[in-house]
């Protein structure tokens, strides 16, 4: 039976940048500060928050929390620093948390845009790294909330079990709760993650998840049950079964499932 001590969860989403008069997306290179590893965190920014781009995308950093509501204040800290931090630009600029957006090719003209999968995840089921997206040739792009899971004493077998647990009560409801079904096509298959030094980084969830409270709260939730299961043992379904339905977007078949295994306890 695995056990986790002294949880901890941390998230680093990103979200794209908007304009509100024309509806087009615009690209984060060259207005947001920031790169990997190197984020930008201003003078009175608290610690543990930080803006950086990654591809045409706007993506943050917020501490790791042990309470929902430290969840959604820090989300929502960074989330209205970025869209002032835009709008001190050009006003008609703001901030849009979507899984996915079709972006002018005039917004994609720098290697910068055209860069996918600089470091690559993995699949849960398999154990093998995760296909890099060849979005390069499309103008469609992604954005995810990659949720951060720190326990004491980590170790990759029990990581691994909590991500299939969180594929339960995530992924599959993100079927039929969210709204878009392009972003699969790039990101956020069933069971991707990646190991961290302190735990695991799930990252089957978009940007949907954080636009408002309520869903935020059901990041937060799902995951502090997720890892309930995990504890448990309880049983879960097949490998292939629960990745045809996540990666196929087929919701009669993930609400069933979620059914099953998340709300008959």
């Amino acid at each position: 039976m695995f056990k986790f001590k002294n949880i901890k969860i941390g998230s680093d989403p990103e979200l794209f940048i908007i304009n509100n008069k024309t509806g087009q997306v615009v690209s984060s290179i060259g207005l947001i500060p920031g790169k990997k590893k190197e984020a930008y965190r201003p003078d009175g920014m608290p610690e543990g928050y930080g803006l950086q781009i990654d591809n045409i995308l706007a993506e943050f950093n917020i501490p790791p929390v042990k309470r929902v509501d430290q969840l959604i204040h820090h989300i929502n800290y960074m989330k209205d620093y970025i869209d002032n931090y835009v709008k001190e630009k050009n006003p008609d600029l703001g901030i849009l948390c979507c899984a996915s957006q079709r972006v002018p090719w005039d917004q994609l003209q720098s290697e910068e845009a055209c860069l996918f999968g600089c470091e690559p995840d993995y699949n849960a089921y398999t154990e093998d790294v995760n296909p890099k997206p060849e979005g390069e040739r499309d103008n469609l792009r992604s954005a995810g909330t990659h949720i951060h899971v720190s326990y004491d004493n980590p170790n990759i077998e029990q990581s691994l079990a909590l991500v299939k647990c969180m594929d339960v009560y995530l992924a599959l409801p993100s079927v039929f709760l969210d709204p878009d079904k392009e972003r699969r096509k790039l990101y956020g298959k069933a069971g991707a993650f990646r190991i961290c030094p302190y735990g695991v980084e799930y990252r089957p969830m978009s940007s949907y998840f954080i636009s408002t409270d309520d869903l935020i709260e059901f990041l937060y939730m799902g995951t502090m049950r997720a890892i309930a299961h995990c504890q448990l043992n309880l049983p879960l379904p097949k490998g292939d079964v629960i990745q045809d339905i996540i990666n196929n977007g087929k919701e009669e078949e993930a609400s069933e499932l979620y059914a099953k295994y998340a709300l008959r306890r």
